[in-house]
């Protein structure tokens, strides 16, 4: 059914990373690899193919890669029936507070959030938007 969340397969619940630093896939692939299925990619091309063929329950992505950025990835995934639940996680290195104003039209994230060497905020907002998708169905 489109928009239905893989979760329910049994197994941990799926992660998909998407960072063009390999340094950063390695940080956030030992972070969440005790207690989440992780799926990784190198890019937003290799993110949007990994959507489709891993079923993730939540996507984590960096702001700027080269070629399809965290954004636009984010506007491929809104705009697909079969993905547009899934929640996504956009890292930046400005802090969001201070980034320009998004138009009210664009996709928005479920999360924006600082790149940090502190997992802590990650781990819990990963957390929030997994429960927050379980209790919606």
């Amino acid at each position: 059914m489109p928009g239905e969340f893989p979760i329910s397969r049994g197994g941990p619940p799926r992660l998909l990373i998407v960072d063009d630093s390999p340094t950063a896939l390695r940080f956030l692939q030992a972070i969440f690899q005790d207690d989440y299925d992780v799926v990784t990619a190198s890019d937003g091309v290799e993110g949007l193919a990994k959507v489709h063929h891993t079923r993730p329950d939540v996507i984590i992505s960096d702001s700027v890669m080269p070629g399809l950025d965290g954004f636009a990835l984010l506007g491929k995934i809104r705009e697909n029936p079969a993905t547009n639940k899934i929640p996504v996680i956009i890292l930046t290195a400005e802090d969001p507070r201070h980034a320009p104003p998004r138009e009210e039209s664009d996709p928005q994230p479920d999360a924006l959030l600082l790149k940090s060497a502190n997992p802590e905020p990650l781990m819990a907002e990963v957390a929030r938007v997994l429960k927050s998708r379980l209790k919606r169905g």
